[in-house]
């Protein structure tokens, strides 16, 4: 999801450079920076991998709440219901097998089948979970819309706030 996410904002960013759209201030980015920590802390310590998850929505929850003044952090801050919806349900990320073998990554099989990073399992997927294969990838509804959400955030800027003036075009 990582990448996704990062390519999502990337090809914002250039769209919004090359439309000549002023990149929207963030309030408190530091929420945001930061909501990848609880993960990367979980790979090296033995923090449970559901509560990394579950501190990384939250700072993602956040960070969305106190930006809602841009656009694209309404489908951002669904994406990340949708994808914390099947971890508080079960405990963990659903994996489609036939999507794993679509992207070229039945050698995971097993690793998923044991549960080893703590969050994903081989499992029935569909609707929220990871069952929508990509090269190298598999992700869920969810990571597409944050992707979306991420992508949307330069290009369509921030929403008009009741109080501004509102000019002719």
């Amino acid at each position: 999801m990582t990448l996704l996410a990062l390519l999502a904002l990337i090809l914002g960013m250039s769209l919004a450079k090359l439309l000549r759209r002023p990149i929207p201030p963030l309030r408190h980015p530091w929420v945001l920076l930061f909501s990848p920590l609880p993960e990367v802390l979980a790979a090296f310590t033995p923090l449970p991998t559901s509560l990394a998850q579950g501190l990384t929505y939250a700072l993602v929850a956040l960070g969305a709440a106190l930006n809602l003044h841009l656009w694209g952090m309404y489908p951002l801050l669904l994406g990340a219901l949708l994808n914390a919806t099947p971890i508080l349900l079960y405990g963990g990320m659903p994996v489609d097998s036939v999507a794993l073998d679509k992207a070229g990554l039945s050698a995971y099989r097993d690793f998923l089948l044991h549960r080893k990073d703590g969050l994903h399992y081989l499992g029935s997927a569909f609707p929220l979970g990871d069952w929508i294969p990509l090269p190298g990838r598999v992700v869920s509804p969810g990571d597409l819309t944050i992707a979306l959400g991420l992508f949307l955030i330069p290009v369509l800027g921030e929403r008009r706030s009741d109080h501004a003036p509102r000019t002719r075009a």
